[in-house]
């Protein structure tokens, strides 16, 4: 199994809480368990709101990531999620290629099955499967 890190966001919180190091196969119960309805419920009730609800996972070895907010009404919610990873890039009119450590590309507007299945891609490594979701 690979090794992440992952972080979380909580919308009344300021600061970005760091969680450290996790097996690959604690993701998706981290994602399962997380309080998406009740911290969107939170942030219905504040005035200060630093982010949507979000949890990040990176793979440590690899560096690909993904950060899944959720968004919307908390009784009827939806899922952004955005990909980062290493990628090389075409610069000066695609003469040249630079390595960008931290590209990233999002998908809005997601159903939670759908977010399931893109995390599950992400615990298994697979890749190519990422990129064409995020094309």
């Amino acid at each position: 199994m690979n090794e992440f890190r992952y972080s979380i966001c909580k919308p009344t919180n300021p600061n970005i809480i760091e969680k450290g190091k996790i097996d690959s196969r604690e993701i998706m119960n981290i994602f399962h368990n997380f309080p998406w309805k009740k911290h969107l419920d939170n942030a219905e009730k504040s005035d200060n709101i630093y982010y949507s609800p979000s949890l990040e996972f990176e793979n440590i070895s690899n560096k690909n990531g993904l950060a899944i907010s959720a968004v919307g009404n908390p009784e009827n919610f939806e899922f952004y999620v955005f990909f980062k990873r290493p990628k090389m890039k075409k610069t000066w009119f695609g003469l040249s290629e630079k390595m960008d450590n931290n590209y990233t590309s999002e998908l809005l507007n997601l159903t939670k099955n759908t977010t399931i299945e893109i995390l599950q891609a992400l615990t298994d490594n697979r890749l190519n499967f990422l990129e064409q979701k995020f094309k």
